[in-house]
């Protein structure tokens, strides 16, 4: 899969979302920037995604499909169509959200206030997604 980053912007992703430690807890574990999504629904990792600078709707999109990717790798997340886990390869999961994904960042012509989030909610996206809880089961987030 060809992506719209560099290394500079998955250099970014990994620092700020998965390797620097933001805050520790009295227990002593460490809180990471992902941590601050855990729980959320995909909308969360969209928003998470604008820790590449610029302003271009394919490299956020990107951005996003690759936190995605290394979040299943991970084993952390699952995705679900209506409560549904996908047994897809995870290269066929992220090609789907490839090919479903809108070209522009409105993709509601006759709605231009509409925020692009609202696609996450749309039958037009391929998942939502369910993370998994310290007892390996996983919970669906939206």
């Amino acid at each position: 899969m060809s992506l719209n980053l560099n290394k500079e912007d998955i250099s970014i992703l990994n620092s700020e979302i998965f390797n620097t430690v933001y805050e520790t807890l009295d227990n002593g574990k460490s809180i990471y920037g992902i941590d601050y999504v855990d729980g959320q629904s995909i909308t969360g990792l969209w928003y998470t995604s604008n820790r590449v600078r610029g302003d271009n709707f394919l490299k956020r999109r990107d951005a996003f499909l690759w936190i995605l990717e290394r979040l299943l790798r991970e084993g952390r997340i699952k995705l679900h169509k209506n409560g549904i886990f996908f047994d897809s390869s995870i290269e066929d999961q992220i090609k789907a959200f490839r090919q479903a994904w809108p070209e522009t960042d409105n993709p509601y012509p006759d709605h231009p206030d509409a925020d692009f989030y609202l696609w996450f909610y749309d039958p037009e996206c391929p998942a939502g997604i369910a993370w998994r809880k310290d007892d390996g089961s996983y919970e669906i987030a939206d």
